[in-house]
């Protein structure tokens, strides 16, 4: 929940802390494939140069290894380690500085118009073996 003292665009932690639990949750991206370059073992099974390794983003940004109540939005979540963006290195993703202050401002000028949101019908996800998404989702809005 967002607290309507928050809504004055300051720079409360909730405005620092809950774009990246939104992506998190979204997780925008399904997954990468990349080959190993070398041998290496991880979480005990034994990775060979060549063999093709494939990260699934929302399996990997609800692990229970990493987050405490994964399957839980906690708006002031705190480190959020998630990978959406990657972490680090020559695949991180570039926008993600703006993708963050993008949803930080619909945020902030979301709650300012809007008393409450509720699904008001069956939602529709994008069919997409590479990027994750709501194609469709009908809702019920509430002005303040």
């Amino acid at each position: 929940m967002i607290d309507s003292a928050d809504t004055d665009g300051g720079d409360s932690s909730i405005w620092e802390t809950a774009p990246d639990e939104f992506i998190r949750w979204a997780s925008p991206t399904v997954h990468f494939r990349r080959t190993a370059t070398r041998d290496f073992e991880l979480h005990g099974k034994q990775v060979r140069e060549g063999d093709k390794v494939l990260l699934w983003f929302v399996s990997a940004n609800r692990d229970e290894q990493n987050f405490a109540k994964p399957f839980e939005l906690d708006l002031l979540r705190t480190p959020n380690r998630h990978v959406s963006f990657g972490q680090g290195g020559p695949h991180v993703c570039l926008g993600m500085w703006l993708a963050r202050l993008e949803v930080k401002l619909l945020l902030q000028e979301l709650v300012k118009r809007v008393r409450s949101i509720e699904q008001a019908g069956p939602h529709e996800f994008l069919r997409s073996n590479f990027i994750g998404g709501i194609k469709r989702l009908p809702v019920r809005v509430t002005l303040n």
